[in-house]
């Protein structure tokens, strides 16, 4: 029983190191829950560690994308930055889905509001 506890304590100490040790996003622009006045002109994400983005989506409220282009095939960096067209004034939401150097995906999601 002793051992099972302590494989179950190793096991998941490696998860939490494995969890900290990937690309955590330290930063967004837009910043998630914002309302920008003026015209958002790109999206940018800050990761601790090089990420490569493998998906990116920029998604109005009627669940239409806003065609973006971006290197989907580029080099894995910390920070990333993809122009904007103009948007119009709606609720936006960014979806994305990064890969770290060891293979590790990540996805996640944030909302801002242009106006």
């Amino acid at each position: 029983m002793n051992k099972i506890k302590l494989a179950l304590s190793v096991l998941a100490m490696t998860a939490a190191v494995n969890a900290y040790a990937h690309g955590m996003m330290t930063m967004t622009y837009p910043e998630d829950g914002s309302m920008l006045m003026a015209q958002a002109e790109r999206v940018e994400m800050h990761f601790q560690q090089p990420m490569r983005v493998v998906s990116l989506k920029v998604v109005g409220s009627d669940n239409k994308p806003v065609a973006i282009k971006y290197d989907r095939k580029g080099a894995a960096t910390e920070h990333f930055k993809v122009m904007l067209p103009m948007l119009t004034p709606d609720t936006y939401s960014v979806q994305w889905k990064a890969m770290g150097e060891d293979g590790h995906m990540m996805k996640g999601a944030y909302n801002f509001m242009q106006h």
